[in-house]
């Protein structure tokens, strides 16, 4: 697998290049500034910027010759809905009403009830056509493919999808089920790695930021936390606080944190569950599953969140906290929290907490189906334009007037370009700025201009790290739940209940003791059967 990567993305560029020659020739103006960087990758958004004008050709001659189809694509806001999001569509539209003879609607819904109303539609076929399930949950790909709410769209990407197939590769062994294709991944950064992220202006007032800046140890975390909660003029602040909403105050789904250094971490593949319950050495040298709970690794990462919890280094309310700690080290309630992110991350954090942020990595995870799986672009079984839905599909992993026109909004309005990289227009910023998203959720990332702190050459060093990144040894593998869909729903109960209050430290030994048995009588062997009986199947069909 290593080193197919950058091939893949090559072969894509190629692919989109060769398509611009004959393309259409209207663009929002993205281009120029693209072809004249240096950079591969901002070279390779404006040679594929016209490649909506030929994507799925197969099927859009006779699509543009019947009334026009209208679609719904939902996904995650990252934040506060923008206030210009029908702006954006109308501009959206200019493009793939000419060109595909397609309406796209844009349905952006708030992290905190996502899941909720994307259930509300499951159960009332409310018709929506593009959904990106969320990491995980019930809106998460596993589980909605497990429930039987998603198209199988593998005739409809032979037809219509070509240039994702080509542009994805590989990767879309993530989301087959038994031969079918269910989804298709976000091609984006997929090396994941672990963060420490601070508060820059706390860290410089306390004349810490070198400190923050070199540590390598849990011991230096803990010492710059007891520092904060020392100060006067700080210690209002909560130390750290959950990344999400349910109580993960440490998001290591993928890896084991090490006693005290960085450098002592290991990892684990969890095989595409997104419950955190499944745990495999990722580099094939045992295939043994096991329950992830009940490893020492697992356990001693608890001890390590309770004593930080009891010596008054986490947000007291953390289980029940109601907003993701970005967004609470915005509201000055916060000084730090971790965060599984890609390359870049340090952009991304302060779009998010309003602030310069420090981000020093701890942890970097093999790429897996789970790294592959947490954002994916899908076909409900509601929809009643799959074709439609396909088609644009294809258009966002192919053209950069769409992929920046979703990230940052309209050129001129909402970002300027120079040199290549996306900046705010003149007197504008993160809290001002009427639309700015992220670059990638939207199909293909490395066709979306980097944004200002990023070099115009940031996408290709974004392959690099791919390129060199560990693999899985089972990426591809795929459990079928059907079998113990009861168990896994009565197991993923258990986590509910259990795990927001594990993963913060709030928790005692007693109740981490109460958890483990609950898991045994809900079913956890039989989950851990199923899949070690499937995995070893797979791997005897590749020749292991």
């Amino acid at each position: 697998m290593k080193g197919k990567l950058t091939a893949l993305l090559m072969a894509a560029c190629l692919v989109a290049s060769s398509m611009a020659a004959c393309g259409n020739s209207e663009t929002s103006g993205n281009d120029a500034p693209a072809a004249d960087s240096a950079a591969g990758d901002t070279a390779a958004a404006g040679e594929s910027s016209d490649a909506a004008g030929e994507s799925g050709a197969a099927g859009d001659d006779a699509a543009m010759s019947g009334d026009m189809a209208e679609i719904k694509m939902t996904y995650l806001s990252m934040g506060p809905l923008p206030a210009d999001l029908q702006l954006v569509e109308d501009e959206l539209n200019k493009i793939t009403e000419s060109e595909l003879n397609i309406h796209v609607t844009m349905e952006m819904l708030e992290p905190a009830n996502f899941a909720q109303q994307v259930n509300l539609k499951m159960s009332s076929a409310e018709p929506f056509d593009l959904l990106c399930t969320m990491p995980s949950g019930t809106a998460s790909f596993n589980n909605m493919a497990s429930q039987n709410q998603l198209m199988d769209i593998t005739d409809l990407l032979d037809e219509y999808g070509q240039d994702i197939l080509n542009t994805v590769g590989d990767l879309m062994k993530s989301t087959t089920v038994n031969g079918s294709i269910y989804g298709v991944p976000t091609w984006r950064s997929l090396v994941t790695s672990t963060y420490v992220v601070m508060r820059t202006d706390v860290l410089e007032d306390l004349g810490l930021l070198e400190k923050a800046q070199n540590m390598t140890t849990l011991t230096e975390y803990e010492e710059i936390l007891a520092a904060v909660k020392a100060s006067d003029k700080w210690n209002y602040l909560a130390g750290m606080a959950a990344s999400d909403l349910v109580g993960t105050v440490l998001p290591m789904g993928g890896c084991y944190m090490g006693e005290d250094s960085f450098a002592d971490y290991t990892c684990y593949d969890q095989l595409g569950d997104t419950n955190k319950m499944i745990a495999i050495n990722p580099d094939g040298s045992d295939h043994t599953v096991v329950n992830n709970f009940k490893t020492e690794e697992y356990h001693k990462m608890y001890e390590k969140m309770k004593d930080w919890y009891d010596k008054g280094y986490v947000y007291g309310d953390v289980t029940t906290q109601t907003d993701k700690a970005g967004e609470m080290v915005k509201s000055n309630a916060v000084f730090s929290f971790f965060s599984q992110s890609e390359i870049g991350v340090e952009q991304a954090r302060e779009t998010e907490c309003g602030m310069p942020m420090t981000c020093v990595k701890m942890i970097t995870m093999p790429i897996s189906t789970s790294t592959c799986t947490k954002f994916v672009w899908t076909v409900p079984t509601t929809s009643k334009e799959p074709e439609a839905a396909i088609r644009f599909l294809n258009m966002m992993y192919t053209d950069s007037r769409v992929a920046n026109l979703l990230a940052w909004g309209i050129e001129g309005t909402h970002y300027q370009v120079k040199d290549g990289v996306a900046y705010f227009m003149d007197g504008q910023d993160a809290n001002t700025c009427t639309y700015h998203t992220c670059d990638f959720l939207y199909g293909n990332q490395f066709l979306v201009l980097p944004w200002d702190g990023q070099p115009a050459d940031f996408r290709d060093q974004a392959m690099a790290e791919m390129d060199a990144a560990e693999v899985s040894a089972y990426l591809g593998f795929a459990c079928d739940t059907t079998p113990i869909s009861n168990e896994i729903s009565a197991v993923s109960n258990v986590i509910a209940e259990f795990l927001p209050s594990i993963d913060s430290g709030v928790a005692t030994q007693e109740d981490y003791d109460a958890f483990l048995e609950k898991l045994d009588g809900s079913g956890m062997d039989k989950i851990l059967a199923e899949y070690q009986s499937q995995l070893d199947a797979w791997l005897e069909a590749q020749g292991q």
